[in-house]
């Protein structure tokens, strides 16, 4: 089942190269947005300390973006219900090719499933 993505912000689609780091970081997003469900403490993820300062970027590996956009790790996120729009900003590094993507208080984030 092919996944759906999409960043709404300030009524336009955001255009992204799309990729797992992408699809990982907005369900990380909406997860530490919302506080809620194994993804949402942050110390789970994070454990080795890699992320230290709070204006950094998260960092996201492979292995963790193999990991968080799993169908059973999605599903404890906030984009489990197809949508979310972020009360706060949040920002992630791609620990692959260094590409930093941002999320802004406001974006609606999509996500679902089509058959």
């Amino acid at each position: 089942m092919p996944l759906n993505t999409q960043v709404i912000r300030d009524g336009e689609s955001v255009k992204v190269r799309w990729g797992d780091f992408h699809v990982a970081a907005m369900a990380l997003a909406a997860a530490f947005d919302d506080k809620e469900g194994l993804l949402g403490d942050m110390t789970k993820i994070y454990a080795d300390k890699l992320h230290t300062h709070p204006y950094m970027p998260y960092p996201i590996s492979r292995s963790v973006a193999f990991w968080v956009t799993s169908y059973g790790a999605l599903a404890q996120t906030p984009l489990n219900e197809g949508q979310y729009a972020l009360k706060y900003d949040h920002s992630f590094i791609d620990l692959v090719d260094g590409e930093i993507f941002e999320l802004l208080s406001g974006d609606k984030l999509i996500m679902y499933r089509s058959f």
